[in-house]
């Protein structure tokens, strides 16, 4: 069960970090992933920027708990893939968004996985 749960931690993390560097080296497809069409000027700054950010970070500081086996790394990428599932809800409910089913559910079940994963480390 732990090998599963390793396993499972690295892919997520590796996923997450590699969708990242997609952003920084191919932009448009990433953004295509993600159902939207690039922006431009600033606008392409920005987007290219915090998209990659978002899932860089993510992805690095599962991959370093995940490595380090030291559960306080995965606090970030838990209240980033959080605050990100509710400013989905909260743009459907108040800025006429279209609700992003698929989208908050990954990201509410990876900080569920991860809340997971914290639940089960010891600190060291």
């Amino acid at each position: 069960m732990n090998n599963f749960l390793n396993i499972a931690t690295y892919t997520v993390g590796f996923l997450f970090f590699i969708n990242g560097v997609m952003w920084l080296i191919y932009p448009a497809a990433s953004a295509e992933a993600l159902g939207m069409s690039l922006l431009s000027g600033e606008g392409l700054s920005t987007q290219i920027g915090d998209f990659a950010s978002f899932f860089f970070v993510v992805g690095l500081f599962i991959l370093l708990g995940a490595y380090n086996k030291n559960k306080y790394w995965f606090y970030a990428p838990i209240a980033l893939l959080l605050i990100a599932a509710i400013s989905r809800c909260i743009a459907y409910f108040f800025h006429e968004a279209a609700f992003a089913t698929q989208s908050i559910m990954i990201e509410v079940l990876v900080a569920c996985f991860l809340l997971f994963q914290v639940s089960r480390k010891k600190t060291p």
